[in-house]
């Protein structure tokens, strides 16, 4: 049976982030990855500016397009462009994103393993079992990056009552003049659905795009993708899935014992915007240092991680959910405002480059 210090289950952007960091730590590092790397992800692809800054190697290798601005549409009937002078949102196909981040994890030291699904959890004396078709792995703590409703959580009790969003996600092939209409541009459709929002990131020869809202309103979503695909126009659909978004509130234990949740496992996903991959990049650099501190302690004590997450992300993933509650309200009020102000759009400018409290 082989033994590591950490085991992550996982290899998305906060799996991978985190044997980066723990890598370079020094410590034995292993990821699991259920499916073989590089694999398809369904993801709108946007890596805001300050997800960008948590990282200190450039991605430009798998960079398709750099959003400047943004199309904001009320009900697809009425919209607007905003632009900003510097990049606010660099747009990517996960399979190369995520593969790039599990590289440099590598080179960093960290093994992995995929193609092979982590099954379940064993608490031993020693540490943690993960159970999979290949035989057990033993490690003293484990790291559960495994998307919502994952094995890690599902199998400790933990994240049983958290909020549900969902979405509906295609990467969509259109004509090259509606290709070139978003070029440098992101887009976001609201006032459809309570609390809900639509959106399109362009890649270098294709849209992807999607849906989302709560799960108590998931039948309202298809004929909202179907209302977005025919506001594109002419379109061919090369894949369609759907996901849930766990959605965290303080307070909610994303850690037990000598295992602990990182990014959409633990519910780190912005409700305003969906944004998951800076919250999972950044719960991963949260949970680094207080893993490597407790495994040179004499017993292991992962709860500061918790702690840290309450305090660094929370307040913001709070700000987001009041504004979505607020938007989702009088949606074209807002809408009008951001659209007549540069005030307010040079504040979500800010908040999408880091230069302030993100509630983005």
């Amino acid at each position: 049976m082989s033994s590591y210090d950490v085991i992550i289950v996982g290899a998305g952007p906060a799996g991978a982030t985190l044997g980066y960091e723990l890598g370079r730590r020094g410590l034995a590092v292993l990821i699991l990855e259920k499916e073989k790397i590089p694999r398809y992800k369904p993801c709108a692809g946007g890596i805001t500016s300050r997800a960008l800054s948590l990282l200190d190697f450039d991605i430009s290798a798998v960079t398709e397009r750099i959003a400047y601005g943004v199309r904001i549409m009320y009900q697809f009937s009425d919209e607007f462009i905003k632009r900003h002078k510097e990049p606010l949102v660099y747009l990517v196909m996960r399979s190369k994103f995520d593969h790039l981040l599990v590289q440099k994890a590598q080179e960093a030291g960290v093994s992995l393993v995929d193609g092979v699904r982590a099954d379940e959890l064993e608490i031993t004396a020693s540490g943690v079992k993960v159970m999979t078709p290949e035989g057990p792995f033993n490690a003293k703590v484990v790291a559960g990056a495994d998307g919502a409703k994952g094995m890690v959580a599902k199998r400790l009790g933990l994240m049983r009552d958290v909020e549900l969003g969902i979405a509906i996600e295609a990467e969509v092939s259109v004509t090259q003049d509606k290709l070139e209409d978003w070029d440098s541009l992101i887009g976001l459709d609201y006032g459809q659905i309570p609390d809900g929002y639509a959106w399109v990131f362009p890649k270098k020869d294709h849209l992807s795009v999607g849906v989302g809202g709560p799960v108590h309103l998931s039948k309202r979503l298809k004929p909202y993708l179907e209302r977005l695909l025919q506001h594109l126009g002419e379109y061919d659909i090369t894949d369609l899935t759907g996901h849930l978004m766990p959605l965290r509130r303080r307070g909610m234990a994303i850690q037990r014992g000598n295992v602990l949740l990182l990014g959409d496992a633990a519910g780190l996903i912005h409700p305003l915007t969906g944004e998951g991959i800076y919250y999972a990049i950044r719960s991963a650099q949260l949970a680094a240092p207080v893993i490597a501190g407790a495994l040179h302690a004499d017993t292991i004590n992962l709860k500061d991680y918790q702690q840290a997450v309450d305090s660094q992300l929370m307040h913001g993933l709070e700000e987001g959910r009041a504004i979505l509650k607020i938007f989702s309200q009088s949606p074209r009020f807002y809408f009008d405002l951001v659209k007549g102000s540069d005030i307010v759009w040079m504040h979500i400018c800010q908040a999408l480059l880091g230069a302030r409290p993100a509630f983005v």
